[in-house]
């Protein structure tokens, strides 16, 4: 249990300090769900992309929990064989690099296929299961370490031993007393030990990258600042937006409907009125079997909104029903020509009918 909890602290902590950071990135960033982006555009990347290099990078450490658990298990059972020293030492080395079919078939487990989507819940579930996976993978490589220290193996397979005691710092247990402090409640007792230099180099990164931001943000202005995104996505938004209303008019409504002043809409308008509304409004609107459209009188209201509404959905007196004829973005179109055509009084233009309208 003490083996476990020893090599659970720092992948706990790392842990830790990667959701800390997530959180407060999450925490520090604008809330606006019409602009929050899918995680792969944030990284620059396509879904398939990031799916990819998760499942990737997880088979990876799959293939080595599995083969270090491979190892810690003929580790285990040949470490309480009466075997000799010397095929102890050959079947540990066997052991430590067993299972490479299994890790390979893993590592070949990489998606072939091409993926449409990769949504931001899978990639936090990839996550979560790789910081999991990098926990026993500790936990498995401290029991390893454990047995070969009995046993008088080549310098190569120290290696991870080495490297483990220069980034934790730890005192071998044998020796905690050198480090013991006069401390004790309860039976708990206290130990001086050093921070972890593995933890102090990541601190002292967190130092260099947060003066990095500081000044490619806030003093060189190289990268748009918080406020900017925001106002500069809303803007692509809007864009976005439009693009989609014109590319699907039907969406377009009375709520929506907006006057259209460009030359082509109003081109496109006057196509729509020669061609179903001039026989009832005449020439120019100056009113036929329908009222004169040019004059500052409105049956039913001269306003774009009035207007889009009594052409979609016609009136008792006659008017047709044309949102079943033609679309909403033409009715837009007619319903913007009419409210800029030109006066045309009596004599050359129907007597007023409805009321004035400022």
């Amino acid at each position: 249990m003490k083996s476990l909890i020893k090599y659970l602290k720092p992948a706990l902590t790392l842990f830790l300090v990667l959701a800390g950071t997530s959180l407060m990135s999450q925490q520090t960033a604008v809330v606006a769900e019409e602009i929050d982006r899918p995680i792969y555009e944030d990284l620059g990347m396509s879904p398939t992309a990031l799916a990819s290099i998760m499942l990737i990078f997880t088979a990876v450490l799959v293939g080595f929990v599995i083969s270090l658990a491979g190892s810690a298990r003929n580790i285990l059972e040949y470490k309480q064989s009466k075997m000799k020293n010397g095929l102890k030492t050959i079947l540990v080395l066997a052991g430590v690099f067993m299972a490479p079919e299994l890790f390979a078939a893993d590592a070949a487990a990489a998606p072939s296929q091409y993926l449409i989507s990769f949504p931001d819940s899978a990639f936090w579930t990839f996550f979560t299961l790789d910081i999991i996976l990098v926990m026993v993978i500790l936990y498995l490589g401290g029991i390893i370490r454990g047995v070969l220290s009995e046993y008088k193996v080549p310098s190569k397979i120290n290696v991870f031993a080495r490297w483990n005691k220069t980034m934790t710092d730890a005192v071998p247990m044998e020796e905690e007393s050198s480090i013991l402090l006069d401390h004790d409640y309860d039976g708990i007792k206290e130990l001086d030990n050093n921070l972890p230099p593995w933890w102090k180099y990541g601190f002292y990164i967190t130092i260099v990258w947060a003066v990095g931001y500081l000044f490619y943000y806030n003093i060189f202005n190289f990268g748009p600042l918080q406020e900017q995104e925001y106002l500069a996505a809303m803007e692509e938004g809007d864009r976005e937006v439009a693009e989609y209303k014109k590319a699907h008019p039907v969406l377009i409504n009375a709520d929506n409907v907006t006057a259209l002043e460009d030359d082509a809409s109003i081109a496109k308008g006057q196509n729509v009125y020669t061609t179903y509304c001039q026989t009832c409004h005449m020439e120019k609107g100056r009113g036929g079997a329908g009222p004169n459209l040019t004059d500052n009188t409105w049956i039913y209201g001269g306003d774009i909104k009035t207007v889009f509404t009594t052409v979609s959905e016609g009136t008792k007196n006659g008017m047709a029903i044309w949102k079943d004829i033609i679309s909403a973005e033409e009715i837009q179109a007619v319903s913007s020509y009419i409210l800029r055509l030109e006066p045309v009084l009596p004599p050359e233009g129907k007597l007023p009918e409805g009321k004035i309208v400022e």
